[in-house]
């Protein structure tokens, strides 16, 4: 884990190291001339939001890639949260909602640590992820098992955790007349509808793991890895993906945008069973993944109200298997939006004026 962290710390602070050259390169980024009748830039005003988020991560097991078999979720929370974007550097605070998360004795206890960098320039979507969660309960238990009896409740892995570190950088081929940033940052406006062919690279690494068997109980033969204990799976993807995006803009007021985009990646699979230090499978494979988002809501030069979705999902094959590893995040939220015109420039809140200077 502090080799993982001490790596994305190393990228971090790469892209703040040489001051110069980091401010040419995210100024030739950000020139690109913008079709006025289109798009509205905000880039001077502070944009400060209030929204009410609500996140799960997923780890499901399958025979089959768009049929899990079995299902393990963290127990999601409902998070109040306030944040801003002022330049291209956009930062949220949450914390979790009091009197309101109180269903541990049912899908128990999770843990995160999110470190997720979301970088949107005129161009370029560059995404960071690191991700930490501990904490799972089974969702179908009724499938994994017909015989269960749902009174019983959901069978609960407070010792199954997953780690997630990877990097996807994405070429928007229209962005002088697509904004990325007015449906998910709100500091730009959308005046008419326009959509933009996109298409990138990606790497991520996902580990699984749990102290006994991932598999495990009273779970009937089901023939996943051929019926094998295992408790630990290492998957390390790099790939190529594309998509499109579009927003859809009615009198200049309410919108819808829409993006998704698939990726084929190949990479090593690894599967172990550490309680008797065996490696069932080591080996090249292949993986899929999927980046959605979804934004609705209405606009105009001072004000935003809006609901936006983001999905991400990692699914590979484990080598001399036909059975898939599949992590998932995602991530719902309110926002309530005011833009504020400033005077003169916040210093602070602008690291391209200090930093990269």
């Amino acid at each position: 884990m502090n080799f993982r962290l001490l790596i994305c710390s190393g990228i971090v602070l790469s892209l703040f190291s040489g001051h110069k050259a980091s401010a040419q390169i995210i100024g030739q980024i950000e020139d690109v001339k913008l079709d006025t009748n289109y798009v509205v830039a905000y880039k001077d005003e502070l944009t400060a939001r209030l929204y009410v988020s609500r996140k799960q991560n997923g780890y499901s097991l399958s025979s089959r890639l768009l049929s899990p078999w079995m299902k393990y979720r963290t127990n999601d929370n409902l998070l109040l949260g306030v944040g801003y974007t002022y330049s291209f550097l956009t930062l949220n605070l949450a914390v979790k909602l009091p009197f309101i998360n109180r269903d541990d004795y049912v899908y128990g206890s999770s843990r995160y640590m999110d470190f997720n960098v979301h970088t949107i320039f005129r161009s370029y979507i560059i995404d960071f992820y690191l991700q930490w969660s501990k904490g799972y309960f089974l969702s179908n238990p009724e499938k994994v098992n017909p015989g269960w009896d749902l009174e019983a409740g959901y069978p609960i892995r407070g010792d199954l955790r997953t780690h997630l570190f990877g990097i996807n950088v994405q070429h928007l081929f229209n962005s002088s007349r697509y904004s990325y940033k007015a449906a998910f940052l709100q500091n730009e406006f959308q005046k008419r509808s326009a959509g933009s062919p996109i298409a990138g690279a990606e790497a991520y690494y996902m580990l699984g793991m749990s102290d006994s068997a991932t598999v495990g109980g009273n779970i009937p033969p089901s023939g996943f890895l051929d019926d094998h204990p295992f408790n630990q799976v290492d998957i390390a993807n790099v790939g190529v993906n594309g998509g499109y995006a579009y927003t859809f803009v009615w009198n200049e007021r309410l919108y819808l945008s829409l993006s998704t985009i698939f990726g084929i990646s190949g990479g090593i699979n690894q599967v172990h069973y550490t309680a008797s230090s065996l490696t069932y499978r080591s080996g090249l494979t292949a993986g899929i993944t999927n980046s959605t988002r979804i934004s609705l809501g209405v606009n105009s030069n001072k004000y935003y109200v809006g609901l936006s979705y983001r999905y991400f999902g990692l699914s590979n094959l484990s080598p001399g298997y036909a059975d898939w590893f599949t992590y998932s995040t995602g991530n719902i939220r309110i926002n309530l939006v005011r833009r504020f015109q400033l005077k003169r420039s916040i210093v602070l809140l602008r690291p391209d004026l200090w930093i990269l200077q």
